[in-house]
């Protein structure tokens, strides 16, 4: 089953469609690999890969060793304190940022030391999580390994092959309570703040608000949200709204959190993946539910399936005069015809009508906002492999820089359905999201003329690259001022702050060794 955004499941059943589609895929690919993006590679860069005679990917040189490699030693076991260091400023460990400065404290000029090593761990992650994405999730389960029991390659095998037996055994044990679960939260989701009271005494003087939070997996819709909901409006409606977001329920699913429990970094994607289409579920039930009584909402999601999009605006349109339930969602018969139905008007009897009429009567017409969030997708991957490191919390790359590229397409789509839109761009580091686009009412979208390349890049960029090398055609964006890889990681003045942190660096090793 192939997952992507609310609403839609594709159960792959036809196998000339899936081999059609695979062989476009490739073609889309070669396309991209023939007309690569110049992006600027020295291959001391790239992490180190150990492959079999048959090719197959054996180990990848550790993130902690790669940072050493980095600043200039050669042999990580020359300076076995800074590759710890490095590997909980990757994880975000405890007292992290206490023991690097501890590590720095006897070192002239120890705070000005301390911020260029932060920085150099922040460039190292740039470029460390730059290649080799297809081997994204060995990846990011060597990271997790790290500090805990070293799994030899028998285990490793052992616990892929009894995946799908352990997985199923969870299922059946915890169904039933998972779905009384479930619906509890639904409940204290919709109740929260009402007080008891089905609408909010306010909202009888305004029309309801729902808001589109929307952009790929990774974008920055977190950071932007937490701006948005300083804002006036959203000061007082806020507590009282209703949040929807399918990752919330995800980390709340007894099944999720009984297997991830159980401390099986390989089983990680798997088991997000086991659960992906019931949190969707369970967003979709919740969202419906929250429209049907004319709350305030707020939709948190990659926004990246249009059908469903279009079909929950158009529902938002007209809930005020009539209730809705969710419909079939994404079908494919056994002769192929697709049917796309995700919401459906509820037949109601009679006297059901007259209580539903007066209640609806009371209900205004919901203002439909749409804020959506870009950055590269380069910087994207790189965020959601930190995240599932810290979070243990994972997507595969693929999927991730689909949600980008589709959104992106559907966003100019987007602003014509709704009242307000506002575009927003993370690309920067340590600066606030940038406005790059907004419009209002009937107004067409205003947009600034060089940072909406931002949106146009992310909707061209190849959603089966491999490495930064084959993200974008020429020419790339990454190479352009104002790129964090042009001006972070390839930073002109990178080289002289490593020689300076490595002549401090050897000194602390080689006192810590005779200690």
């Amino acid at each position: 089953m192939e997952q992507d955004g609310y609403g839609k499941a594709i159960r792959l059943t036809h196998v000339l469609a899936a081999s059609f589609a695979g062989l476009i895929a490739a073609a889309a690919a070669s396309r991209y690999r023939k007309q690569v993006s110049t992006v600027v590679v020295d291959d001391k860069i790239i992490p180190k890969v150990d492959r079999s005679e048959s090719g197959r990917t054996q180990k990848i040189e550790k993130f902690s060793h790669y940072v050493a490699r980095q600043m200039g030693f050669e042999d990580a076991t020359e300076v076995p304190e800074l590759c710890i260091l490095a590997q909980q400023y990757l994880q975000k460990s405890k007292d992290c940022d206490q023991s690097i400065f501890e590590y720095l404290a006897n070192e002239k000029d120890s705070e000005s030391l301390y911020v260029k090593l932060v920085d150099e761990f922040e460039r190292c992650i740039l470029s460390y999580f730059a290649f080799h994405w297809k081997q994204a999730p060995f990846v990011i389960s060597q990271a997790l390994n790290n500090q805990s029991q070293h799994k030899t390659k028998l285990q490793e095998i052992l616990l892929a092959a009894t995946r799908k037996q352990r997985f199923e055994r969870v299922t059946r044990n915890l169904k039933l309570t998972r779905v009384f679960s479930t619906l509890v939260a639904e409940m204290r989701v919709i109740d929260d703040g009402g007080k008891g009271v089905m609408v909010p005494i306010e909202l009888s003087q305004r029309s309801p608000v729902l808001l589109f939070m929307g952009g790929g997996m990774g974008a920055g819709k977190s950071t932007v949200l937490k701006d948005i909901l300083k804002e006036s409006f959203w000061l007082g409606a806020s507590s009282k709204a209703v949040v929807v977001e399918a990752d919330a329920f995800k980390e709340r699913d007894l099944i999720y959190k009984t297997l991830n429990s159980r401390g099986h970094h390989d089983d990680m994607l798997q088991t997000s993946e086991l659960v992906h289409q019931s949190s969707i579920d369970a967003a979709s039930s919740l969202l419906v539910a929250a429209l049907n009584k004319g709350r305030d909402v707020i939709m948190d999601g990659t926004l990246s399936w249009e059908p469903f999009v279009e079909q929950t605006i158009a529902m938002a349109r007209n809930v005020h005069k009539c209730k809705y339930r969710m419909g079939v969602g994404y079908k494919v018969a056994e002769d192929g015809t697709i049917t796309e139905n995700y919401w459906e008007e509820v037949n109601e009897t009679e006297e059901q009508a007259e209580n539903s009429k007066a209640e609806q009567h009371s209900h205004k017409p919901y203002r439909i906002e749409l804020v959506g969030v870009v950055c590269d997708g380069y910087l994207a991957v790189i965020r959601g492999i930190r995240r599932a490191i810290m979070t243990r919390r994972a997507v595969r790359v693929n999927s991730q820089l689909k949600s980008h590229k589709r959104f992106a397409k559907a966003f100019p789509k987007y602003c014509k359905l709704v009242d307000n839109a506002r575009l927003f761009c993370t690309n920067g580091v340590g600066v606030p999201p940038k406005l790059i686009g907004w419009k209002d009412g009937d107004h067409n979208l205003l947009v600034d003329p060089e940072d909406i390349k931002s949106l146009n890049n992310v909707a061209n960029l190849n959603p089966e690259a491999d490495s930064i090398c084959e993200l974008h055609m020429e020419p790339s964006p990454l190479m352009e001022p104002g790129s964090v890889w042009n001006d972070f990681v390839l930073s002109p003045s990178r080289s002289s702050v490593q020689k300076e942190l490595r002549k401090s660096i050897h000194k602390i090793e080689k006192l810590v060794r005779k200690t």
